[in-house]
């Protein structure tokens, strides 16, 4: 992993808001979505050599983001056969949305490397897809997400890690989604996946506008361009 790496997949996470980069390195050659649960992203190939898969994020202007969100009651994550991987509803729901044209993309491409990746909502629909994709086809799975929520359990996440250790969790600043969704008592403790990368201005207050531009993905694009 380079800070080069991170920057593109990070400039790809914001084009599936629908935000236009002249990215080189990436070639789009498709767009999934579900009008349901609001669910959209994007598909490409980096490198010349990698499967790329991105999620969006939030919408400010979509309430049906917002509700996905908040709907953080646990369920079993019933695409790996260990009945005590449990995760947050409403990031389960929105993947299963739109998870054949992702999982076809992946089992029909030539390529070996699958990079999985996304902002807020879309980060964490990255994690459920790149765990999917890992156990479930013959692929070498990485996943980079920015500005992501907590998605499962403890036991998600153990099994997680030890199947997909290229995970890379960016955290900008004082960004405050990164501690939701919260611990739901007698039901269910979130944690996060993959290696923490601490960016940004880690002193601002959480308290502040600081926390809200953190979050923006343009923010996270300009932070981690300063350090490639």
């Amino acid at each position: 992993m380079t800070n080069k790496e991170a920057l593109l997949y990070c400039k790809i996470s914001h084009v599936a808001y629908g935000q236009g980069y002249d990215l080189g390195d990436f070639k789009l050659t498709g767009r999934f979505s579900n009008a349901a649960t609001d669910t959209q992203g994007i598909i490409g190939t980096a490198y010349g050599n990698t499967l790329v898969l991105a999620f969006r994020g939030s919408e400010t202007t979509g309430p049906t983001d917002w509700i996905t969100d908040i709907k953080f009651m646990p369920a079993t994550f019933h695409y790996i056969k260990t009945p005590s991987l449990s995760v947050h509803s409403g990031f389960l729901e929105a993947y299963q949305s739109v998870r054949e044209a992702m999982f076809q993309a992946a089992k029909d491409s030539p390529h070996k490397l699958v990079v999985c990746t996304g902002h807020s909502l879309g980060a964490s629909l990255a994690t459920l897809c790149a765990l999917d994709i890992r156990c479930n086809l013959n692929k070498t799975v990485c996943c980079y997400t920015y500005g992501s929520p907590k998605v499962g359990n403890p036991e998600f996440v153990k099994f997680y890690n030890q199947q997909i250790p290229e995970t890379h969790r960016y955290v900008n600043g004082a960004d405050l989604v990164p501690t939701i969704p919260p611990d739901v008592p007698f039901l269910m403790d979130y944690e996060h996946v993959g290696q923490l990368h601490h960016v940004g201005n880690t002193k601002a207050s959480s308290l502040s506008s600081d926390a809200v531009q953190a979050h923006l993905p343009a923010n996270y694009t300009k932070v981690l361009e300063a350090l490639a």
